[in-house]
């Protein structure tokens, strides 16, 4: 039944009010589009990771790919001209493909995500909000077509029922993991946009580690140095594997319902440049060989020793983004004019994230606000007890939810 939904809505028709292109006709949501979509988010995810991780070499690091992604392409959504084309080739959507293609493929990814919201095996949701002084004059049709996502906000007049409105939303889409997302000098009476984004994950592990089995083990830091960490031990069949291009150890410990799982790759040899090395290998392709490759893998019975541990990151990611070369969405001359019909005066004043994850013996929480692998013949166990990259990765949607770099407890 859940398969029939789905190829059903491949073929819905999209009407929408004019504004996106010169001609937003009816056309029939294209499946081929949607595919461009999820492939443009998993480079984009991957650019994320390299910008970010080159940030902060010896710091951990975790965030949202996914949700930075859809927020960033409602920002493409909503600009135009030299503003949009810029965003558009950052985000690494398909050239041949226009506003209403891509808004067909946002449409139908999010009508696939609410229905897998209704299985019980986990928690999975993403929503965004770009918050529009009342005082623009917001055209009708985006109104209409982004009526989830656009919410009125008076900074001018209001400033602190704003603050506390958007923390609100942020806090109820993360369960509460997330509070006091915005802080009182991070918003200004001058602003007049500002998107924000929350994504929520919990689930179980499919093979749960016990608690009596958790103890005090040693990690080893890329300086040289060492320091306690509770380390949870199992074994069970993983599939897990060497991976000797990136020269890591490749595993994956997947989630009840076996759609997401947790991938990590450690480095054979740890050392001070090790993940840095790493990350620069980390690219679209790579990362989705490895993906492919250890989907491949037949699982085997080993050992596993992991860390346990939860790391919360805020991160400010406006110089990231134009780093990124998102064009001036950023800057005065920028062109939002899709949202206002405005065709200049209008940016965007910031973009926040803040993400936080818990890993224990029961699973993982996370929320926030992106050559050939051999079966490990003769390895019987894998021990991450130095620092490792990781990844919450969605098989369904083929996307990378949240990743992080763990290099200390």
């Amino acid at each position: 039944m859940f398969v029939a939904v789905l190829l059903l809505a491949a073929y819905l028709p999209l009407s929408r009010p004019q504004c996106l292109t010169a001609n937003d006709d009816v056309r029939r949501i294209s499946a081929d589009a949607h595919q461009a979509l999820l492939q443009a988010e998993q480079h984009f995810s991957a650019d994320l990771l390299q910008t970010i991780g080159n940030l902060h070499p010896e710091k951990n690091v975790f965030f949202s790919p996914t949700s930075i992604f859809k927020t960033m392409l409602l920002a493409y959504f909503v600009s135009a001209n030299h503003t949009e084309a810029a965003i558009k080739k950052s985000l690494h959507l398909p050239e041949d493909k226009d506003k209403m293609d891509m808004m067909g493929a946002y449409s139908l990814e999010s009508y696939y995500q609410k229905l897998r919201s209704i299985q019980t095996d986990y928690e999975l949701s993403s929503a965004n909000r770009i918050y529009v002084s009342r005082y623009l004059p917001v055209s009708h049709c985006m109104k209409v077509l982004f009526s989830d996502e656009i919410v009125p906000a008076n900074f001018q007049d209001n400033l602190n029922h704003v603050l506390k409105k958007i923390n609100r939303w942020v806090a109820t889409q993360t369960r509460d993991v997330i509070k006091g997302f915005l802080s009182d000098d991070s918003v200004t009476s001058d602003t007049e946009l500002i998107l924000v984004n929350a994504a929520y994950f919990k689930g179980s592990w499919k093979f749960m580690f016990y608690e009596e089995d958790t103890t005090e083990g040693t990690f080893h830091l890329s300086n040289g140095n060492s320091v306690p960490i509770p380390m949870m031990y199992q074994e069970n069949e993983f599939r897990a594997g060497l991976d000797m291009d990136l020269r890591v150890e490749v595993l994956e410990m997947p989630y009840a319902g076996d759609d997401i799982s947790m991938i990590v790759l450690l480095p054979l040899k740890p050392s001070p440049s090790a993940i840095p090395e790493l990350i620069k290998l980390l690219n679209s392709q790579t990362l989705q060989r490895t993906f492919n490759k250890t989907a491949s893998l037949t699982p085997h019975r080993i050992t596993v020793n992991f860390p346990k541990f939860s790391i919360e990151e805020e991160i400010e990611l406006t110089p990231i983004l134009e780093s990124m070369n998102v064009g001036d969405m950023f800057q005065s001359t920028a062109d939002l004019s899709t949202l206002t019909e405005i065709p200049r005066g209008l940016s965007f004043s910031g973009a926040i994230h803040k993400a936080k994850i818990q890993v224990d013996e029961r699973g993982t929480e996370a929320a926030a606000a992106t050559a050939v692998i051999s079966a490990r013949v003769g390895v019987d166990s894998f021990t991450a007890d130095s620092p490792f990259v990781y990844f919450l990765y969605d098989k369904l949607s083929n996307t990378v939810l949240f990743c992080g770099v763990f290099n200390s407890p």
